[in-house]
């Protein structure tokens, strides 16, 4: 009874279809387990701490020593002859306090560098949440296009086949002749070409899905539609310059690097700082009766003079840093603005090719209909038939790889955008904090002062002012290339490497301490 009730069950089961998988499935379980994203989310704690660590000179210092000493010494009297010995023991204990009263604004000037440097390690996580999303989003297409493509290619095949027993049975008959067979038998082997290219294009494409996601994939439901697409690309180029996460962590890395130059000019700067020391040392003996108080404290003022040029070289070369980052801020934006401009030609193209390929496959069809009845009757050659299969198959592969194209590009319009994020596909589900970590850390920090010293110390920052960089010239007149020597095509192919060529002739290039050429 139990054996048979087991059966059942299992036939029940078996009966039951396994539940399609959607996107949101493949994006909900990537923003969960993906290593590449857990990666990020991890250096982005670790930049985190940066900001703890600049903010270290406001909190107050403390420190406790215990010392036990004992020391033998021989001496030669100056009154008796020989050596004389000296002994001491010794023991104490003290706490020592320091802390900062003014740092002449470098404090400050770190400590917004390092929030910088954060803000920056945000957008490069989002920026990395939109490109594993965005890789998820094409390997889910990309496994349905090639799914699409097999099945396309596998009845063409079967077509084919059926084709090709009808030619040599028409050829036997004396209706068809030789060429006929070998015109359907061609175009077969090259269909089961294509269909075996397809399959292993298949099988990538499940690797990839596997790789960002983290399972392999089973059956994949068509995708919704997404949201958050702008209505023109003019729109599209105001909130990339907006939103981009590419463009902002750009933008957070020269702000940084303008905190950088304020840092480092603020060296010039005195600084205060206060110290106390409260104890108990007997400085003869290890008897702890004997033990005598000892207070001490002071402040100190420290106002440099001469730093040996480095002062000045850091804050040059922290100049041309910020330099550096203006123009990597110039390079993104127009990086963002290519990838927005190629992803919406990449969407309206796919989109035009759907209407025009759905058009054609029903088109193709009814003509191959027609081919099919008219080659039965002998008024069409098989030649014609072959070519109506084929325009059926382009088109219908048109439309697959249309499909697929219009989707990832506004899934790559979106993620250079920043809104193909957790956070815009599903408002609802569960997300990660990348905020918690540093506001969790702060707030355990101990620093009774440090809020009043931040006031007192960022209003002395001195500038982050950074000249241009230097700019080329432009050429006068018309520039030109400079004229050839020798034709590259006149020349003989080059044969080997000119290996040993140069070996013991001796012939070497020097340079002296400086790095010139003699």
């Amino acid at each position: 009874m139990l054996r048979s009730a087991s059966l059942l069950a299992l036939c029940v089961l078996a009966a039951v279809p396994a539940r399609a998988e959607t996107l949101v499935d493949a994006i909900v379980d990537a923003y969960r387990t993906n290593p590449q994203l857990q990666a990020q989310r991890a250096e982005l704690r670790a930049l985190d701490e940066s900001v703890i660590q600049a903010g270290a000179p406001y909190r107050l210092g403390a420190d406790v020593s215990a010392t036990l000493g004992y020391s033998d010494r021989l001496q030669r009297s100056a009154i008796a002859d020989g050596f004389a010995r000296f002994e001491q023991r010794s023991m104490g204990a003290s706490v020592s306090l320091t802390q900062l009263l003014s740092s002449g604004g470098r404090t400050a000037a770190q400590v917004s560098a390092a929030e910088a440097d954060v803000l920056a390690g945000r957008e490069r996580l989002r920026n990395a949440e939109n490109q594993i999303l965005y890789t998820v989003v094409e390997a889910y297409m990309a496994v349905r296009r090639d799914e699409e493509l097999v099945d396309i290619q596998g009845r063409a095949v079967a077509s084919y086949d059926r084709q090709v027993a009808q030619t040599r049975a028409r050829e036997r008959e004396g209706d068809l002749t030789r060429t006929d067979i070998a015109q359907a038998e061609a175009q077969l082997l090259i269909i089961r070409a294509a269909l075996a290219q397809t399959q292993a294009s298949l099988e990538q494409s499940r690797s990839r899905f596997a790789a960002a996601v983290g399972r392999n994939p089973g059956h994949l439901e068509m995708p919704p539609t997404l949201a958050g697409l702008p209505p023109s690309v003019d729109a599209a180029y105001l909130r990339a310059g907006r939103e981009s996460p590419i463009l902002w962590q750009a933008i957070m890395i020269e702000r940084s690097s303008r905190h950088r130059i304020a840092a480092e000019r603020a060296e010039r700067n005195p600084s205060i700082s206060a110290q106390g020391n409260f104890g108990y040392v007997n400085p003869l003996g290890y008897q702890v009766r004997d033990l005598g108080r000892t207070v001490s404290g002071g402040i100190t003022v420290t106002v440099p003079i001469l730093t040996r040029g480095v002062v000045g070289s850091r804050v040059r070369a922290a100049i041309a840093d910020q330099q550096s980052a203006a123009f990597q801020v110039e390079d993104a934006r127009r990086t963002v603005d290519a990838g927005v401009l190629n992803a919406w030609n990449q969407s309206v193209t796919a989109h035009r090719q759907i209407d025009a390929g759905e058009a054609a496959v029903a088109a193709a069809r009814t003509a191959l209909d027609g081919v099919r009845r008219a080659f039965a009757e002998g008024f069409r050659s098989s030649f014609e038939l072959i070519d109506s299969e084929q325009r059926l198959l382009n088109a219908q592969v048109i439309v697959a790889n249309a499909r697929y194209g219009g989707y990832t590009g506004e899934a790559s319009l979106l993620a250079l955008l920043g809104r193909l994020d957790l956070a815009s596909l599903l408002p609802d589900a569960p997300r990660y904090d990348p905020t918690a970590g540093l506001r969790t850390h702060r707030a355990w920090q101990f620093g009774p002062f440090e809020p009043l010293l931040e006031v007192l110390d960022r209003p002395q920052m001195p500038s982050d002012h950074a000249r241009p960089a230097p700019a080329i010239a432009a050429p006068g007149g018309h520039a030109s290339l400079a004229p050839s020597q020798s034709g590259a095509s006149a020349s003989d192919l080059a044969r080997g490497l000119p290996l040993g060529t140069h070996a013991g002739s001796g012939a070497t290039v020097s340079t002296d301490i400086k790095g010139r050429r003699p």
